[in-house]
């Protein structure tokens, strides 16, 4: 005899609750970057992409973001640490009065004492590393440099130690891309990164664009993937016990066992507790976005995966999550078709 299909939460739940509200505005101060990973989105980027955001145009956007009610920003790459006048943005999202300022970061640079210690003095309160493997074979071969693994682990010890002494009040967590290279490992690596110290870990889907387009063993199916992926919900369930989320998977290839108990789904499903977020990017020439002012286009990033980066198939229209569900990104339809989705009625 089957077991019953859980009951989902009824439509008012899931409106009530999608995301965090917070006023949020991610800043991107140039596509330069210190790594060459497999799965970047943005390939080699041409060389005018490469040049950084004035500070004069980074303390406007600031200023217009905070005017509009924003208190939390990050700041965005390629690699924000390469970026010279980052400790000078840091410090005057401070001045101005950001209580969130984030980056989301490789941090092999933060191995770095000195600027670890000039980023902190500047008033960063958060950092989201990039890390895509628990060895250093994987993460190395990830990201195309060798030394990586060490210099990531050197940065995320640094981190914690300032966390723990109350210098990042709002935390250091890991981003993981979800791959074809490194999916079956996914406990293993969240097993690592737990033993630093680490308490926030978030498992994004891969975005296949840019260099990820020429490796096809880079984006494995969503049936393949999902398997792990609750072993990875349960082990921290019922041992872990830590802040884990996942993102970029369409609801209905989740099970109900997640979806039907919404303790679960709001704790793990990563499209329920994202910050609202604005984006500010260089588009000088409008990069298809709706709004190009001064040579930055302004965007909202939940909108823009909706309605311009991912697809929704015809029978989305009848599913109960298609408010919260942001849909498929294009290359996967094209890589592996439609038939792993339906409308969860």
């Amino acid at each position: 005899m089957s077991a019953p299909t859980p009951a989902l939460p009824d439509k008012a739940q899931l409106f009530e609750i999608q995301r965090d509200r917070r006023p949020n505005v991610e800043i991107n101060v140039g596509k330069a970057c210190n790594n060459k990973c497999v799965f970047c989105l943005d390939g080699l980027p041409k060389a005018e992409d490469r040049s950084y955001i004035k500070i004069e145009t980074m303390k406007e956007e600031l200023e217009r973001f905070y005017a509009d009610g924003a208190r939390s920003v990050g700041f965005l790459g390629g690699e924000p640490t390469t970026y010279p006048k980052l400790p000078h943005a840091i410090a005057y999202a401070r001045e101005l009065g950001y209580t969130r300022i984030a980056i989301a970061t490789n941090a092999t640079r933060l191995r770095l004492e000195h600027y670890l210690e000039r980023v902190l003095d500047a008033g960063l309160t958060r950092v989201t590393v990039s890390s895509h493997g628990h060895t250093a074979a994987l993460e190395d071969r990830l990201t195309r440099v060798p030394g990586n693994f060490l210099k990531k682990q050197q940065a995320l010890k640094l981190l914690v130690k300032a966390r723990d002494a109350g210098r990042l009040r709002d935390n250091v967590s890991v981003n993981i891309v979800v791959n074809g290279w490194n999916y079956k490992v996914l406990p293993r690596m969240l097993k690592y990164f737990f033993s630093l110290g680490i308490d926030d870990v978030r498992a994004n889907f891969i975005r296949t664009e840019g260099y990820a387009t020429e490796e096809a063993s880079l984006t494995p199916t969503y049936k393949q993937v999902v398997p792990v992926l609750v072993k990875t919900v349960l082990l921290n369930e019922f041992h872990w016990k830590k802040n884990f989320t996942f993102g970029g998977f369409p609801m209905c290839v989740l099970p109900l066992e997640v979806l039907g108990n919404w303790r679960l789904a709001q704790r793990y499903v990563g499209e329920f507790r994202d910050l609202d977020t604005s984006c500010s990017i260089r588009a000088e020439n409008g990069d298809g976005v709706a709004k190009v002012d001064g040579g930055r286009a302004r965007f909202n990033w939940q909108d823009r995966k909706r309605y311009d980066l991912k697809h929704h198939l015809p029978t989305c229209q009848d599913c109960r999550y298609s408010h919260v569900c942001e849909g498929v990104w294009g290359y996967y339809l094209g890589a592996h078709g439609e038939r792993e989705f339906s409308a969860i009625p």
